[in-house]
């Protein structure tokens, strides 16, 4: 069993339900060097985002993705904007506050935006591919509605009746 949740914790398909997973996102980040920032890797990693690049984080649960000045409240940014975050909702910044339920919670919460985000890209991309040709093509299509599949009976019929 421990070596299948092993698995499962290195594929990269689970959420990142701990801040030590969320802060081992940031590398460099831009403002872990000023002293006078309260906008840090900690406190955005503790207030439920990963890092996306630059000063771009992103949060896993509700998908807001937002650009960061060194000093906004990663936390209180996110609760104006999170109305709709499971990771929001529970308010518990601290992971030794999180219960199982909490963390069940936040694994399905994470897993479906996980999907959602695949499919959003594989839409984008089917968007770019079809051209206009394509779409009324599609459209005639869909317009004639489905074929009509005869029996082998019924050809025989017509062939005897022209």
């Amino acid at each position: 069993m421990a070596r299948s949740l092993k698995k499962v914790e290195n594929s990269g398909m689970t959420p990142f339900i701990f801040f030590k997973d969320r802060l081992a996102t940031f590398k460099n980040y831009e403002y872990d060097d000023d002293q006078t920032a309260t906008c840090t890797s900690k406190t955005l990693a503790r207030a439920g985002f990963v890092w996306t690049g630059g000063i771009s984080a992103i949060c896993p649960f509700c998908l807001k993705e937002l650009e960061f000045d060194p000093d906004d409240d990663p936390w209180e940014e996110h609760k104006k904007r999170g109305n709709d975050c499971d990771f929001v909702h529970l308010e518990k910044l601290e992971d030794s506050k999180l219960t199982l339920s909490d963390c069940i919670k936040l694994s399905q919460s994470g897993i479906v935006m996980a999907q959602f985000k695949k499919q959003n890209v594989i839409i984008e991309q089917l968007e770019q591919k079809m051209t206009v040709t394509n779409i009324s093509a599609t459209v005639s299509e869909v317009l004639k509605g489905p074929k009509k599949q005869s029996t082998s009976k019924s050809r025989r019929s017509r062939k005897k009746n022209p």
